[in-house]
């Protein structure tokens, strides 16, 4: 519920309406001006923007880990299907060329569901809690993302000169 009483503006007046109201309607916490309502609320908004920072943050190292354990296990598996593939004319580049491709296109499809997912959740977080829309999102969330994706594709490239060296001849025997 809310109650809106009109002053002058004056300090006194203000604390006299606060005491009021205060003593009319208790309540758990004390009325408060129209500025210092806006002030709360800018300050939680930005308690919600810091928390979902450090979450975005927090996910891609975590995720780059557990990208690094699934590519080299990929390459791992198929360690003598490439030499094969190598000792028939494969060159290097094309079979680096096939494992970037079946590790990034995936990251990049997923990535657009989760930023999408994401924003989502939020437009309906912040209308039916706090009454907001999502507004256009700043430079610096596109700049994280984008660093978050370049990252993780600089994981896999960092799992490219394994390749070479699981894929020898050796590998192919028989024995």
């Amino acid at each position: 519920m809310n109650v809106v009483v009109a002053t002058d503006g004056s300090r006194a007046a203000v604390e006299r309406a606060r005491t009021m109201v205060d003593t009319a309607y208790p309540a758990n916490r004390q009325s408060q001006t129209l500025a210092e309502g806006r002030k709360q609320s800018g300050a939680e908004l930005e308690g919600f923007q810091q928390l979902a920072k450090v979450v975005i943050l927090a996910t891609f190292p975590i995720a780059g880990c557990s990208l690094a354990v699934s590519v080299a296990a990929a390459l791992g598996e198929r360690k003598r299907p490439f030499s094969l593939l190598r000792l028939s004319g494969v060159s290097l580049a094309m079979l680096r060329r096939v494992v970037l491709l079946e590790s990034a296109v995936p990251l990049l499809a997923v990535s657009a569901l989760a930023i999408g997912t994401g924003l989502l959740a939020a437009d309906l977080f912040l209308r039916s809690q706090l009454q907001y829309t999502l507004h256009s999102l700043g430079t610096g969330y596109y700049l994280v993302v984008a660093g978050g994706l370049a990252g993780a594709l600089a994981v896999i490239a960092a799992t490219l000169p394994l390749l070479r060296r699981i894929t020898g001849p050796e590998t192919a025997r028989n024995e």
